[in-house]
């Protein structure tokens, strides 16, 4: 498995990943091209590839002195393969070499994803966030 940087190539397989992560939420942008598009022009986007398949995708955000996982996810056939922390250990590395020592991820309630951020080393920050009116959790790491 081999994780490299996104390319336009790639937009479609993304997108019917990140439709994975799709929760009836108002403006949920995640898996709109043009959000994808601006992330892999960007050079923010990123896929994990078996076998020349796409299996995962993660982006990233920057804001201010953080690093943030915009997106990650597996499908499902690859899930409970550790792909997801070898994810989570790219975006450690990637946020260390883009010059920033702190990591954050977000991620809905509905995904019940809270002991995957905390089994890979992030904690849980105490406020809860929300967006439009969705709930989600908080994870942060020094790097």
């Amino acid at each position: 498995m081999e994780i490299i940087k996104a390319n336009l190539n790639d937009k479609e397989n993304i997108k019917k990943i990140a439709d994975l992560l799709y929760i009836e939420v108002a403006d949920f942008v995640w898996n709109k091209d043009d959000f994808i598009e601006k992330q892999i022009n960007n050079k923010e986007y990123f896929v994990a590839k078996e076998e020349n398949k796409v299996v995962g995708i993660m982006s990233f955000r920057q804001r201010q002195n953080i690093m943030y996982i915009e997106t990650i996810a597996v499908i499902k056939e690859f899930q409970g393969k550790g792909i997801g922390a070898q994810f989570i250990d790219f975006a450690k590395n990637y946020t260390r070499a883009s010059g920033f020592e702190v990591l954050r991820a977000y991620a809905f309630f509905q995904y019940n994803t809270q002991k995957f951020y905390l089994k890979n080393g992030f904690t849980l920050l105490n406020k809860l966030g929300k967006y439009n009116g969705a709930k989600y959790y908080r994870f942060e790491m020094e790097i």
